[in-house]
C-alpha cells in the first residue's frame, strides 16, 4: 500500500464546494471517493459517479447518518453498488437502523465490540 498510494487517485465530495471541481475530478479517473451521503447522491443524480465497478464500501459513523436523516440516501447508494463488493460499516451504536442496514446488505456480518463487559 505504502508503494502504491502515490499512484492513487482521490477525490473527496462533499457539499460547500464547487460541484464542478469534484466533477471534474471525477471525469479523470479515481481509485478512492470519500464523500458524504448528500453530495454523493447529486454526483450519482449527474451522471458523474458511476458506483459499477466499486470493490470496497466504507461506512462510517452509520449510527449518526440516520440521525442527520441520510437514511433514504444511504438506500439509494446501496442501490447503486455492484452485487459483488464488500461493505464494512463502522458505528459507535447499533441503533435498530444500522441492524436492519447489516442485514439488508451485509452477507458474512461481523460484529466487533471494543467494550468490554
Amino acid at each position: 500500500m505504502k508503494r502504491s498510494a502515490p499512484y492513487l487517485n482521490t477525490v473527496c465530495a462533499y457539499g460547500g464546494v464547487s460541484y464542478i471541481i469534484q466533477q471534474n475530478a471525477l471525469s479523470r479517473g479515481v481509485d478512492i471517493v470519500v464523500g458524504t451521503p448528500g453530495r454523493t447522491i447529486e454526483l450519482l443524480k449527474g451522471n458523474s459517479l458511476k458506483l459499477g465497478e466499486v470493490e470496497y464500501l466504507v461506512l462510517d459513523e452509520a449510527d449518526q447518518m440516520l440521525s442527520f436523516g441520510f437514511e433514504e440516501d444511504v438506500e439509494i447508494i446501496f442501490g447503486n453498488l455492484p452485487s459483488k463488493h464488500q461493505s464494512m460499516f463502522f458505528s459507535a451504536t447499533l441503533t435498530s437502523w444500522v441492524k436492519k442496514l447489516a442485514r439488508k446488505y451485509l452477507d458474512s456480518l461481523l460484529q466487533i465490540d471494543l467494550v468490554i463487559h
